[in-house]
């Protein structure tokens, strides 16, 4: 069996449990509300995962370059950066996709052939999961340039209201 044909003969299934991958990672109530409807505007959050996991999904498995994915997985990304996810729950959903695909491959093909018919395209996703890292890092980062910086407003209103401030700070 070829796997690209596998892969696209399978996408909406795959691309189904690969978004549910990235729901579950929720408590029981956000997950209820992001399986729920597909409505962008019902479910935003919901909708970006299942259209993003779409367009990745096409990427990986076309022979295009594993960057041009970057856009779509930095819109996840962000949402589970601004949630507050560890860089390995925020992620996780990654890696699963070769444990997805490789389940649904088993059902199709001898389990000792499936390593061998996966293993280019496992190191694929692997690459995805490194740039997505990097990405979830540059996201915290920003997150965190952001508070700092508002910290750095909100004490110097402070020390400018109570006339703390030397002359020479307020001028300059």
């Amino acid at each position: 069996m070829e796997l690209q044909k596998f892969l696209a003969d399978n996408q909406h299934s795959l691309c189904e449990q690969w978004a549910e991958a990235i729901i579950k990672t929720y408590p029981e109530e956000g997950a209820k509300f992001f399986s729920g409807s597909s409505n962008q505007f019902a479910n935003p959050v919901g909708n970006t995962f299942r259209s993003n996991v779409e367009r990745i999904y096409k990427i990986l498995m076309s022979d295009a370059d594993i960057c041009d994915c970057s856009v779509d997985l930095d819109g996840i990304l962000r949402i589970r950066a601004v949630q507050g996810f560890t860089p390995s729950v925020a992620l996780c959903f990654i890696p699963a996709l070769k444990e997805i695909v490789r389940r649904q491959l088993g059902k199709s093909v001898p389990a000792d052939q499936v390593d061998a018919l996966i293993h280019d395209w496992s190191i694929r996703v692997d690459r995805l999961t490194m740039i997505g890292f990097d990405l979830y890092m540059n996201c915290r980062e920003l997150l965190w340039k952001q508070k700092a910086n508002q910290l750095y407003s909100r004490t110097h209103k402070l020390l400018e209201k109570a006339n703390l401030l030397k002359d020479e700070e307020v001028a300059g």
